[in-house]
């Protein structure tokens, strides 16, 4: 059997900077900890700035869990269906989540606009970059939603793509891994 090359994970790029932004985050918030009730001088700029990471961090997190198809969803009566049914509301519900990202994005604009370049408090962030945090992740979570489209799309032209509810999933996987453990000590056996 021909070994299929593994998928491109377009998320990664995002996934090493939520990960980066997310460490900053823990580090400033320790050091404003210590820095409060140890040496008993608090840092004016530490809880802007991680909120600001945070709103960031969390608007590009839901782009990668758009684009692990993670978001939570109930499929008890759609895994019933045949697969070719449950591609198809499987893409009324990818087109919904885009039209969505995209319509919310767009409405954002005028925010942004009117947020102006005023610095806000502590930090010399230009007052817009707060709200620009959910412009630019519903933008995100809309491509790598239709990304993720794509890749499952050719898993359905393969006959692999089957939509399943995580414990059913979690129940199969584990009987594949007994499956192959029981296999290895037979083979181990003779």
């Amino acid at each position: 059997m021909k070994e299929r090359k593994k998928p491109i994970d377009y998320a990664l790029p995002l996934r090493h900077f939520v990960g980066i932004v997310f460490f900053f985050v823990i580090a400033v918030t320790c050091i404003q900890v210590i820095s409060r009730y140890v040496f008993n001088r608090s840092l004016i700029w530490s809880e802007e700035s991680v909120r600001f990471m945070v709103v960031w961090m969390c608007m590009l997190g839901c782009a990668v869990s758009n684009f692990d198809d993670d978001h939570m969803m109930i499929n008890i009566i759609v895994e019933r269906f045949p697969r070719p049914m449950q591609f198809t509301v499987y893409t009324v519900r990818q087109i919904l989540i885009i039209v969505f990202c995209v319509a919310c994005s767009y409405a954002s604009i005028p925010l942004i606009k009117a947020a102006g370049t005023n610095r806000l408090g502590a930090i010399p962030v230009p007052a817009y970059t707060w709200r620009l945090a959910g412009t630019v992740g519903l933008a995100v979570q809309a491509l790598m939603t239709l990304l993720r489209w794509f890749y499952d799309y050719g898993r359905f032209r393969r006959g692999e793509f089957c939509l399943k509810d995580a414990d059913t999933e979690v129940a199969e996987n584990a009987g594949k891994t007994e499956i192959r453990e029981s296999a290895n000590k037979g083979g181990e056996a003779k």
